[in-house]
């Protein structure tokens, strides 16, 4: 479980760039003043798919956090610290998914 934060900045970016893929998403306007097309349906399985990766993502971070509340002060520290219990409780969470792609956005 290697997960060292190489360059913050390009977390910052990433991160700026979903916010901007959400924007677009959620104000999306037609792009010709004459095409006006219905709503798009929401696709609730999709969705629904995501709030379950976050949720997962968001537990992980959880386990990972109270490390650094106990003084785990880099991902290393983290690693060193993992008891087999929150091991088990990652592996689980994961369901067969590998941790980094729960963990990261790889769309």
């Amino acid at each position: 479980m290697q997960m060292e934060m190489e360059n913050p900045l390009q977390d910052a970016r990433t991160i700026d760039a979903a916010l901007e893929r959400l924007r677009r998403d959620l104000f999306d306007t037609p792009s010709a003043p004459g095409q006006v097309e219905g709503p798009r349906p929401i696709d609730h399985a999709a969705l629904e798919r995501e709030i379950e990766r976050m949720r997962k993502r968001l537990a992980i971070w959880e386990i990972f956090m109270g490390y650094m509340r106990g003084g785990a002060h880099s991902w290393p520290d983290v690693q060193r610290s993992l008891t087999k219990e929150d091991f088990d409780k990652i592996v689980a969470i994961c369901d067969g998914v590998p941790l980094r792609d729960l963990l990261l956005d790889m769309r």
